[in-house]
């Protein structure tokens, strides 16, 4: 019993087979194996959201409901509405995620109590309503231990602080701010669980899943010139010139690093979107139609992605070779197959 693996302990626990008393105390005697151990068992980032394709289809249908009562909330007036809505929401989780322990629907119905709160709150409180937000998303993780609700209370308290210095920050270097201040946290929680075993790597991963879009887009705002087109004449797209495309690319080129370093795909995945935008910036200047720049587009980021997944573990093991691996740094860059 002893020597199950993360996965076998949960799936023990939702069996009714371990208490959670044992589960922790096999949790913790497997957090404390060698760093190379650990490395073996948590590299590959196990996303522990999703069991079955059942999840997806009853996260499709949450994602639908939620849209449907936001919208039967606003037709009867909104507000109030709104609140009894993140009610109906809690109920929901009580039961998909302290009793079925669906994590990927409870992830979704999470995302929705944040819109529900913040709407009605800011509809019926004038004063701050992200005090309110933060509050409840902060119950929301106490109740449920959804590790999705570590990026949403930073979401929260993003909205929060930002609602203090609005006049004072700017809104592109808030938001660059805002991604390092996560990225720092993320780095704190990896520091506590190199071999991404427990729950602390969890909350690292959303909290680096969501630092990289507010970094990136951060800088967009600031530093580079964003100017606006219309596709087909009709279509309103924000673009950028061939030197802020480049300079967009290499930002995300020293993310990549960054992410090989630690050995966190998750800066990668949510820059994705900003990749693919640069580059289409890059392939519009040399003249193809709209057609052929998504087809280019589409072919380098795609190909991209690919070559670097395959040879992620060979990168890390080069780019390991120049880094400091002894006192913090041993935690903050955790070693290779």
């Amino acid at each position: 019993m002893t020597d199950m693996t993360p996965k076998q302990i949960d799936a023990a626990l939702e069996a009714k087979i371990l208490t959670k008393k044992q589960a922790k105390a096999m949790r913790a005697k497997l957090s404390s194996v060698r760093d190379e151990d650990a490395a073996l068992i948590g590299n590959e980032e196990d996303m522990r959201f999703l069991r079955s394709f059942s999840d997806v289809f009853i996260s499709i249908g949450i994602g639908l409901l939620s849209l449907g009562v936001f919208a039967v909330c606003g037709m009867f007036g909104g507000g109030a509405m709104y609140l009894l809505g993140a009610g109906a929401l809690w109920m929901m989780a009580e039961y998909f995620g302290r009793i079925k322990r669906a994590h990927l629907p409870t992830l979704l119905i999470a995302l929705a109590f944040l819109i529900f709160v913040h709407t009605g709150a800011g509809a019926v409180i004038s004063v701050f309503p992200a005090f309110i937000t933060l509050g409840a998303m902060l119950v929301f993780y106490w109740r449920f231990k959804l590790p999705f609700s570590i990026a949403l209370i930073a979401i929260s308290l993003v909205i929060l602080v930002y609602s203090f210095v609005h006049n004072i920050v700017p809104v592109g270097a808030f938001m660059m701010l805002s991604g390092v201040g996560l990225f720092l946290a993320a780095l704190a929680y990896d520091s506590k669980d190199t071999g991404r075993l427990t729950r602390f790597a969890d909350n690292a991963f959303w909290l680096h899943f969501t630092a990289a879009p507010l970094i990136l887009h951060g800088i967009a705002v600031q530093i580079l010139s964003l100017q606006t087109i219309k596709v087909f004449g009709i279509v309103p797209m924000v673009s950028l010139d061939e030197g802020d495309a480049m300079i967009m690319l290499a930002i995300i080129g020293v993310l990549a690093l960054i992410g090989l370093a630690i050995n966190r795909r998750a800066l990668l995945v949510s820059s994705l979107g900003y990749a693919g935008f640069a580059l289409s910036m890059l392939v519009k200047n040399t003249g193809l139609d709209f057609g052929s720049v998504v087809a280019v587009t589409l072919l380098l980021l795609g190909g991209g992605i690919v070559f670097l997944g395959a040879g992620w573990h060979v990168a890390r093991k080069g780019i390991l070779k120049f880094l400091p691996r002894t006192g913090v740094f041993a935690k903050i860059f955790p070693p290779v197959l």
